[in-house]
């Protein structure tokens, strides 16, 4: 059997395993519990099956072009106070990149051994940020005109008669209703088109929030026919070059997911959010992707542990009871750029998560990240 062929079956029996054990689960007492366990579980697998840009379920990324690497040691830690808290999560958490600024200073910088400064990491739902940027950037410039503009009027192709009201703002917010399928799942990721054609996209209407990845697909189909480039060359146009970051790639395909950054550059995107003066959107549209938020009834999150009290914007999210004031972008596998204005920190956190098996890992702590909330809060 040849290795991409074992890959795929255990592949398909992991998917199996957890089907199985999710029927059980329906029908305990402790069923919220027992299932954002398994959710974590699952995103720390699935994770590991796309962490590399060669792994056998993408195609390659293509590059963004940016400004030479800058000169970081493999590992690098600041006197921080925090320092020996967060060397000690750092290796029991399963982290590659670990990234602290406070008030405009880097005060912690740490990278496993082949992480090349975080670039090897896939960031995974990550690239969803990126696509709203886009998405607001496209708005200052005249090429979409709101984010209440119809889908339909970027995507003609998508006339369905319950698609009235069907808006880039229900993409962004995934409460399009749309009825995607893992055939299109995998060929977006693979490198190709959508397997269903654009006239074909199932949407209920309901409006409700359902977390579909497609969303984002369609909307950088969106982002492709207004400004006819390749995903890779648009960012690096409106965001890589005018921020002055360092070489990255993005799967082209998605929209959705797989872009491959430095922590450094991770850290430059969180600091167009903590920014009033930031030169490549519009506040006001930055305001927007963190304000105009959903809060569903079930809603799993990796930072936070719960599938309940979530709040979610244009791929940013919220809802830390003890933290307010703090939101972050986050990707499967925990990728994170979290970000608090009041204490005028971020950080950025790339890597995987430690199975459930794992008894030296940090899996049996309150949470995943209670040291980067203590940062976070000071």
């Amino acid at each position: 059997m040849s290795g991409s062929r074992k890959r795929w079956r255990k592949l398909a029996i992991v998917a199996g395993s957890f089907t199985l054990i999710l029927a059980l689960l329906m029908l305990s007492p402790y069923k919220t519990t027992l299932l954002d366990g398994l959710m974590l579980e699952a995103n720390a697998h699935i994770n590991d099956l796309l962490k590399s840009q060669d792994s056998f379920l993408a195609s390659m990324p293509e590059a963004i072009n940016g400004v030479t690497s800058i000169n970081v040691a493999p590992i690098l830690v600041s006197n921080s106070e925090d320092s020996d808290p967060l060397d000690a999560w750092f290796e029991r958490s399963q982290t590659e990149a670990l990234l602290v600024q406070k008030k405009g200073q880097i005060v912690y910088e740490r990278y496993s051994h082949g992480a090349d400064l975080g670039r090897n990491i896939n960031g995974m739902s990550m690239a969803k940020n990126i696509i709203a940027l886009m998405i607001g950037i496209a708005i200052d410039e005249g090429k979409i005109q709101s984010e209440n503009d119809s889908v339909s009027h970027y995507l003609p192709e998508i006339v369905i008669t319950n698609n009235e009201g069907l808006t880039v703002r229900d993409l962004l917010r995934h409460t399009s209703g749309i009825q995607s399928t893992s055939e299109d799942l995998s060929a977006t990721l693979k490198g190709n088109g959508l397997v269903t054609p654009l006239a074909e996209i199932s949407f209920n209407g309901d409006r409700a929030f359902r977390y579909d990845n497609i969303n984002y697909h369609l909307l950088n189909l969106i982002l492709g026919r207004i400004y006819k480039q390749p995903l890779n060359r648009l960012i690096e146009e409106k965001l890589w070059l005018p921020l002055g970051l360092e070489d990255a790639a993005i799967i082209n395909s998605a929209g959705y997911c797989c872009l491959f950054a430095t922590a450094r550059s991770w850290l430059a995107i969180g600091n167009v959010y903590l920014s009033q003066s930031n030169t490549v959107v519009s506040s006001h549209w930055i305001e927007k992707m963190i304000n105009d938020t959903v809060t569903p009834e079930w809603f799993f999150v990796q930072a936070t542990g719960e599938s309940a009290g979530n709040a979610y914007g244009y791929h940013i999210y919220s809802g830390l009871p003890t933290l307010p004031e703090t939101f972050w972008i986050e990707g499967m596998g925990l990728q994170l750029v979290m970000i608090n204005r009041k204490t005028q920190t971020i950080i950025v956190r790339l890597g995987g998560i430690p199975s459930k098996f794992n008894i030296n890992s940090n899996r049996n702590d309150a949470t995943l990240i209670e040291p980067l909330l203590k940062v976070l809060a000071q």
